[in-house]
This record gives structure tokens, sequence and C-alpha cells, in this order.
């Protein structure tokens, strides 16, 4: 059964009752109602409903972080129980990009779900900034970022990704055994915006090169389709090209840069049973895994 505070919670992330509601299996009535005895609970006005959704009032923004914990608590005292029975239940939140989440992230989460059937895992994708802003309000319980990881955070390499040039399959760069990183200042550019952009970027200012970027996009498969047909060639990491079906292929740039992928937590020390069990899971996936 799903608490009233995550139910609160969740409301606050969507910014609408009813998408709330489709959310958490309630109806739209139920929640309104557990929204209501929750203000009246606290004795003050949580939420501004109007017809175009839900905000969070003054009281409700002050409110948000101490619900958060409370909910976080009840959640370690659920798995904690269940543990003594025995069982493993809870629920993992994880922020990171869609690369990582596609050829990353599922084969471990496949392993994971058959080990542990009753861990629920909910993903919530951006760019390192704002897995950062989820790390930083307790939105998520761990993430993946790009480094280097803010102070503070507990983290370890996931992977060192090479940064490659994408091409068309008919460029006259696609037999090149290496393309000079200077050709990026003259050749139209696209740059896929999940993070990686930043690193990009300073290899390129390390470098003294201007790139003429002429399209950025989060959308692994618009940029993709860009460079298919020759509008441009690109600069990313090469994990994002892993089981594509266009017509680019990759070449090594000169110099050779890459980037590391990190998953990141506030405190190892103070994570969730649940998300301690998968980073320690994820942690032996990667060490019997095949050298990258």
């Amino acid at each position: 059964m799903t608490s009233k505070y995550a139910i609160f919670l969740k409301v606050a992330e969507l910014g609408s009752m009813s998408k709330a509601a489709m959310h958490c299996n309630y109806s739209q009535s139920a929640v309104s109602q557990i929204i209501s005895s929750l203000e009246d609970e606290l004795q003050m006005t949580l939420l501004n409903r109007s017809q175009s959704g839900v905000t969070l009032t003054s009281d409700g923004e002050q409110m948000l972080p101490y619900i958060r914990h409370l909910h976080d608590a009840a959640e370690a005292v659920a798995e904690q129980a269940a543990r003594l029975h025995g069982l493993e239940i809870g629920h993992i939140r994880i922020g990171t990009f869609s690369s990582v989440s596609c050829h990353v992230l599922a084969p471990v989460l496949k392993e994971f779900k058959t080990d542990y059937p009753n861990i629920s895992i909910e993903i919530r994708e951006g760019d390192d900034a704002s897995v950062t802003e989820m790390l930083l309000h307790d939105e998520v319980d761990f993430g993946f970022m790009d480094a280097p990881v803010p102070m503070g955070f507990d983290s370890f390499l996931v992977r060192r990704d090479p940064f490659v040039a994408v091409v068309p399959e008919d460029s006259p760069y696609a037999e090149a055994e290496a393309i000079p990183l200077s050709v990026y200042s003259s050749e139209p550019t696209a740059l896929f915006d999940e993070g990686s952009q930043k690193e990009a970027m300073g290899v390129f200012r390390r470098n003294k090169i201007s790139p003429r970027v002429e399209y950025t996009s989060r959308d692994d498969n618009l940029i993709l389709s860009l460079i298919e047909n020759n509008l441009c060639i690109g600069y990313m990491g090469k994990l994002i090209l892993t089981k594509n079906s266009y017509r680019v292929t990759s070449r090594p740039t000169v110099p050779q840069y890459y980037r590391e992928i990190m998953l990141v937590v506030r405190s190892i020390e103070n994570a969730s049973p649940a998300a301690v069990h998968f980073i320690e899971f994820f942690k032996k996936h990667l060490a019997q895994a095949a050298p990258q």
C-alpha cells in the first residue's frame, strides 16, 4: 500500500492529482482525500489547486524535505522488518541518462529483478546537472553521471568510455584510421546533450578548437539520423552507439579522450538498504563482466 507521504511526493513531483493517481494506482478522489487528510493532520495547506494542476504552497515548499525524510524512514523500517522475516523488499530510485539506462543499467536490472523480484525500481532520466539536483534533494537514491563528481558525494567508476568521431558510412572520413579534432572547426557538428556535452566542449577548449556546432539534442536517434543523412558529424561517447541501426560509423580521434561514467550516491552509509543491495550487486556485475 502506497503511503500518504509517497502520494504527496508524487503529486508534488508531477504537479497533478490525476497523474499521481494513475502512477500510484489510486482513484483521483482517493488521492485528493489523502492529501486533504494530510493537510488536516498538519493544520496547513500544502498545495495550491487550480484547473491547470497543483503547485506547492510556501508551507508545502518548507514541509517537502521533512515529508520526504518521513517517507524514506518509513521505507527503511519496512525493508528492515521484511529482512528480519527473511524477505527482501524495497523501492530504489535511480537518476541516470539514456545511454547508461539502455546499455549499462538494463542488463543489470534484468539479473537483479530475477534475484530480488520484490524490490521495485524507479528510473528518472536527466543530464548531469539534473541528476545532481535529484541527489541533493533526495529525489533519487543514487545516480549516474560523468566525472568530475560534485564534492561530498560517494562514487565509483562504472566505465571509461572513449569519445569517438561519428560520421556517415559513405563519408570520406569513414575510412580514416583516426580523425583529427581540428576537423570539427570546419565541419557541421552535432553534440549529444546527456551530460557528455560539457566534457566534449571541454576537450575542444583544451585543444583551442571552436567547433562548428549546428545541432544539439538529448535524443540519440535524432542525432544519429542527422549524421546518417550527411547533415553533420558527431563527437560523443562510444557507448551511445551501442546496438544502433543507423548507417554511421565511429572512428578514434587524434588526440583521443575519454569520459568517466560514475555511480554517485550522497552517502553510502546513509543509503537505504535496498539501494545498498543494488549498488553491491552492480559492483559484482561489473567485476564479472568482460573488460570494456
